[in-house]
């Protein structure tokens, strides 16, 4: 009697230490209460568990805390899961006090979602995966777009129509195998564009759905002070042949969408995890820009994904020349938002 009443007031303590966790990490408070369905599951599973249901996302989560979680394997508590998932509405979420690394492993493999009050949060279904911080207080926040949250960004303007009539493609999967993100990235990205007051995040059933605030070359201008130049590095090369996905980019992409001269040396765009094929083939780097014939700029996302046309397309070269201290420049990258599908 003595270990049940323990128990229980561990188990409590473990609610309250999650909703103070929940309420940090997401910076809403998700109310918590006590789950009457308990009575619906197996016998084990009622004295194994304790319930509480909350709202992440407006989204109903079942927080499914475990009382004694060395007795079994990442595999038993998978069914576990599953057969509570089957008397719950949303999703269930595994719930401890601790967790080592090789379990945490597996219960990610298997798609199960679970929380470790103040070292991680895991719902794949919500695209929320907050890696474990040991407590650390290396989190820093960035006045800039990722790079993950800018392409995100600059496609949902740029294919806005195509959305529109495709609604399943604003998703973080779909996205993620557009943009060749991870579907976790994007699911950050969601969040960040959000937090950013750029987008609304819809949530229907299991699924988030991105919808960008506005349309409008007014909007990115606006927000200008949020984007980052989407070049991580510049290289020099001779090029026999521009070779797909290169595009044409910075001033020799200005010169083809507004009256700026071209430079005297062309400019292309690639990823950067591109580049070492792209000199496997008939590309070779120079050491400086006298000796090359074209500048190559390696990029932080993939340019070829957001424009169809041989040049970048014009949202990233606004990012990357605004505010351009020459001003001709500057004024380049204002008149390329005209070439923009808004």
């Amino acid at each position: 009697m003595l270990e049940t009443t323990s128990k229980s007031a561990q188990t409590k303590s473990l609610a309250r230490r999650l909703r103070a966790y929940l309420k940090t990490t997401l910076h809403s408070d998700v109310h918590l209460t006590e789950w009457d369905g308990a009575k619906r599951l197996p016998g084990f599973l009622g004295r194994r568990y304790h319930f509480f249901t909350g709202k992440i996302i407006r989204q109903p989560c079942l927080f499914s805390v475990d009382q004694d979680p060395e007795n079994d394997t990442p595999a038993q508590i998978g069914k576990h899961i599953s057969i509570i998932q089957k008397e719950f509405p949303g999703i269930v979420v595994y719930t401890t006090q601790h967790m080592s690394a090789t379990r945490r492993s597996r219960l990610i493999d298997a798609g199960v979602a679970f929380a470790v009050p103040g070292n991680q949060l895991y719902v794949p279904a919500l695209a929320v995966d907050l890696r474990e911080t040991f407590r650390s207080s290396k989190k820093s926040s960035s006045d800039k777009l990722s790079p993950a949250a800018q392409a995100t960004l600059f496609y949902s303007i740029l294919s806005h129509d195509e959305l529109e009539l495709n609604p399943e493609r604003r998703t973080p999967s779909r996205m993620a195998a557009t943009l060749s993100y991870s579907q976790m990235s994007i699911g950050r990205a969601f969040d960040e564009l959000s937090d950013f007051g750029l987008a609304t995040v819809e949530v229907k059933g299991r699924q988030k759905f991105l919808f960008v605030s506005e349309s409008s070359r007014y909007f990115v201008e606006k927000h200008r002070e949020l984007l980052r130049s989407p070049v991580q590095s510049i290289r020099f090369a001779l090029c026999r042949l521009i070779i797909p996905p290169m595009k044409i980019a910075g001033e020799t992409a200005l010169s083809h969408l507004t009256g700026l001269s071209p430079p005297d040396t062309p400019v292309y765009a690639i990823h950067n995890d591109d580049w070492k094929l792209v000199l496997k083939q008939d590309v070779h780097e120079v050491r400086n820009r006298d000796q090359a014939d074209a500048v190559i700029e390696l990029w932080h996302y993939r340019p070829d994904v957001l424009s169809e046309y041989a040049s970048v397309d014009p949202l990233s070269l606004y990012a990357q020349f605004w505010n351009h201290p020459n001003e001709r420049v500057a004024k380049s990258a204002r008149e390329a938002l005209d070439h923009s599908p808004w």
